[in-house]
């Protein structure tokens, strides 16, 4: 979680003020950036050997825990903390991806060592809105995302801010041609990355009710235009309309809060949007920036920082991957091989115009759209639900677009030996069509189940990233 500089006072007075800040870095695709970020929930078992949430104090102590062992751990929402790892250049994504198989184990090491357990998933069977607000860190951010959700926004908002952990890739861009592109194939993804990488338990929110959705992808329903797949992509003819157009967005973004003159938090009686804010001279460039924050799409345009925190442009930021191993050991190979390195990005294209979700292909708007419905609410079926359409004017499949993306894996994977282990698990989910979502649900009985499976997870466990020599051999088995 990263709070919004409050100190930038440049007033923003029209979009042609920040068409700037989105023209990308300019250097060629060798010299991009690739990042990572990942949430790890952390619970405890209490007297009576039952979970419980980790509060806001335990959380404190287990960053100043892992800050001793020279980590640098970063509080989240609520009962976790994040692991952010350096921006790499796209060329050395094998040497990021070790550092951030170092991170997982010495975290989840350093976490289980502090007395404490991580949850393997993007949501924990037993907490609830009540239950997590109790544990609620103390962070400007926070306080007013909770407090203006409460609010304002339907429940959803909430789940999403307070139940659920995710991990995300970034990737910088060159040009707004290149960010468009960048979006239109991730966007096309979209519903792969929700199914494939779909890990959360059978049951959540302390009910005895079984999920037949993807639960975070569905909470982003709620969100409107300012959730799942943006119009300012769908209606968007290039990168610089693309710009203008999501520039128009953030402008007329509801914000639940806003900085004051003296970097103070205000909330508002209702949300207004940045656009209005000019009335009482509070058009700041860190009142815009903290309106971008407002806007939960899939992919999310928003700062690239420098080493002082200062923005010093703007990346994409890819969000639908659950939390938990496997997602933070395959989430950057997945989008270096699919986004950035040319011949896996060719081939995924390829695939994807197959299944008619590129933007030359006419109606590939409402398919897009259509396609993520069905893997957020795939009513128990998981990767079994339409996907696209194919050439012959047939429904696509979600199931078998995912076996033909695990060829572009492997491909990718006899490219890049060195990440094969960290693939896969993935290439496995799309061979076998089965996320660990849909296991996990076949394993479980009941909501008591869930809970029980919990309880009894790390009771003799200890973080299970592979060294890369045994990985890749288990990938080549």
């Amino acid at each position: 979680m990263t709070d919004v500089r409050n100190d930038d006072f440049t007033l923003i007075r029209s979009i042609d003020d920040v068409i700037p800040l989105y023209r990308g870095n300019g250097q060629s695709e060798p010299e991009q950036y690739i990042g990572f970020e990942t949430e790890i929930f952390v619970y405890r078992k209490d007297t009576r050997g039952q979970p419980v949430a980790a509060s806001s104090r335990d959380c404190a102590q287990i960053v100043e825990h892992l800050k001793s062992r020279g980590l640098e751990p970063q509080l989240e929402m609520a009962s976790a903390v994040e692991y952010a790892s350096p921006a790499y250049p796209v060329t050395q994504v094998a040497k990021l991806n070790a550092e951030i198989a170092q991170a997982w184990q010495d975290y989840t090491q350093g976490i289980h060592d502090a007395g404490f357990q991580t949850n393997d998933a993007a949501l924990a069977p037993f907490v609830t809105l009540d239950s997590a607000k109790d544990n609620l860190v103390d962070r400007d951010r926070a306080r007013g995302l909770v407090k203006g959700m409460d609010l304002f926004k339907a429940p959803e908002f909430l789940k999403v801010t307070l139940l659920c952990t995710s991990t995300q890739v970034s990737l910088s861009y060159a040009s707004p041609d290149d960010l468009r592109d960048t979006l239109a194939t991730g966007y096309a993804l979209t519903g792969a990355i929700f199914g494939v990488f779909a890990n959360y338990p059978a049951f959540i929110e302390g009910k005895d009710e079984r999920l037949q959705t993807n639960p975070r992808a569905t909470f982003y329903d709620a969100f409107g235009k300012d959730g799942g797949i943006p119009d300012s992509l769908l209606q968007s003819a290039d990168g610089e309309d693309f710009i203008r157009r999501h520039a128009e967005q953030v402008f007329k973004t509801d914000m639940l809060f806003y900085y004051d003159e003296k970097q103070n938090l205000v909330w508002p009686e209702k949300p207004v949007k940045f656009e209005q804010l000019e009335k009482i001279g509070l058009n700041t460039r860190s009142n815009y920036d903290l309106a971008e924050t407002f806007v939960y799409t899939d992919f999310k345009v928003c700062n690239i920082r420098g080493s002082d925190g200062v923005p010093i442009g703007k990346r994409v930021e890819v969000r639908g991957f659950d939390a938990g191993e496997t997602g933070a050991l395959a989430a950057v190979p997945f989008c270096h091989a699919l986004l950035r390195d040319a011949v896996g990005r060719d081939a995924v294209q390829g695939l994807l115009a197959d299944y008619g979700l590129l933007p030359d292909q006419d109606g590939w708007q409402d398919r897009l759209k259509a396609a993520r419905h069905s893997a957020a609410h795939h009513d128990g079926k998981f990767l079994d639900v339409p996907f696209g359409t194919r050439p012959d004017g047939s429904d696509g499949n979600l199931k078998d677009f995912a076996r033909d993306l695990g060829g572009i894996l492997k491909a990718y994977a006899l490219r890049n030996p060195e990440l094969a282990g960290a693939l896969a698990p993935v290439i496995a989910i799309c061979d076998t069509g089965k996320p660990q979502a849909q296991i996990k649900s076949e394993q479980t009985r009941d909501y008591t189940h869930a809970v029980a499976q919990l309880v009894t997870a790390n009771d003799d466990a200890r973080p299970t990233a592979k060294p890369a020599a045994s990985a890749r051999q288990a990938f080549k088995n």
